[in-house]
């Protein structure tokens, strides 16, 4: 019901089904876990339900339990879609990232999980970027080191290379990153092979790298094999 109607999102929430479903992601039914969760998500997709979610307390706590420990896949995933969807919201932002497990779950999913897992939780973890004070716990929690490997990923790519650029106005991360030289490669790698979206995200990101990083980063990145020609083929 909650996944076919927007009018059904709105009535099911006003109904006082959220604490009722909540309750069953810890249950050991794996089908019980899932179909709670899921109708948690599509029940979050109505804006004003994402509200009624943040505040039932322990469903944040819940949420992230399934993130890190649920019992089939697609929960883990569901998961992180409603993380992604939750996160539209500027104030859950940060009471996400502190959540605990919430980003070091979502950056493991991004490493290790399915396409469609890696594709949710790139997208949560862009949108807890993009609050001001969420940084340190990305750099910490080992999202920013999962961003920069998801770079060689096709399928997250671009969305990885657009979150570090936002990751790029802070001068520790700006070092942080380039310090890595995996990460200035795989930057480079994407200008080759990447969609046009991937190659600008790849391009800011390096640019914003050299700008705020210094002369060592400027000569780490210029050093590349192929960078030259690739910022001349990009040119033309």
């Amino acid at each position: 019901m909650a996944k076919i109607e927007k009018e059904n999102r709105s009535f099911i929430a006003e109904g006082g089904a959220i604490p009722a479903l909540y309750r069953l992601f810890r249950s050991t039914n794996l089908v019980a876990q899932e179909n709670a969760l899921t109708a948690i998500l599509n029940i979050s997709i109505h804006d004003e339900n994402k509200r009624k979610i943040m505040e039932e307390n322990g469903c944040l706590e819940l949420i992230v339990y399934v993130l890190r420990y649920g019992l089939t896949t697609e929960a883990r995933e569901n998961a992180a879609a409603t993380l992604f969807s939750l996160s539209a919201v500027h104030d859950f932002k940060k009471m996400i990232v502190d959540e605990h497990g919430a980003v070091a779950a979502l950056a493991d999913l991004l490493m290790q999980g399915s396409p469609r897992g890696k594709k949710d939780a790139v997208m949560a973890l862009f949108n807890l970027l993009t609050h001001p004070e969420s940084w340190s716990q990305m750099l910490n929690m080992g999202a920013v080191s999962a961003l920069a490997g998801a770079l060689i990923d096709e399928i997250v790519a671009e969305e990885a290379a657009g979150a570090l650029t936002l990751l790029m106005g802070h001068h520790i991360l700006a070092q942080t990153i380039a310090s890595e030289d995996t990460a200035i490669t795989n930057l480079v790698g994407l200008m080759k092979r990447g969609t046009p979206k991937a190659k600008e995200n790849a391009i800011a990101t390096l640019q914003e790298m050299c700008r705020r990083g210094g002369l060592n980063v400027i000569q780490n990145v210029a050093k590349m094999p192929m960078f030259s020609g690739l910022i001349q083929t990009i040119l033309l």
